[in-house]
C-alpha cells in the first residue's frame, strides 16, 4: 500500500470537510454556506469542489452531495468507529 504525501492527505481532509458542510444542511448547501462551515477560502472550495464532481453536484445555486459522496462518509465514519474502539492490551 502507497503512502499518501501530506499534499494529498491536505485535499483529502479539505474535501472531506467540503462534504461534511453539505451534509450539515440537510444534503444540499449554497457556496457562501460551505464557505461558512468550513472556513476555507473561496479559491480552495472552487478548487475542491471542480474535483469532487462524483460526490457533489451543483443544482441550482446549491451543491448536493451524491451517494458515492454519504457512501464515502459512512465507510470513513466507520473506520473511524473501529480505530476509535480498539482498545490496547
Amino acid at each position: 500500500m502507497e503512502l499518501m504525501d501530506d499534499t494529498q492527505l491536505r485535499a483529502k481532509r479539505t474535501r472531506i470537510k467540503i462534504l461534511r458542510a453539505i451534509v450539515k444542511k440537510n444534503g444540499s448547501a449554497c457556496f457562501s454556506e460551505i464557505r461558512s462551515i468550513t472556513g476555507l477560502s473561496t479559491g480552495s472550495i472552487y478548487y475542491h469542489l471542480e474535483r469532487m464532481k462524483n460526490y457533489v453536484l451543483k443544482n441550482s445555486k446549491h451543491y448536493v452531495i451524491t451517494k458515492e459522496g454519504i457512501d464515502l462518509l459512512v465507510e470513513l465514519d466507520k473506520k473511524k468507529d473501529f480505530v476509535l474502539s480498539k482498545k490496547p492490551i
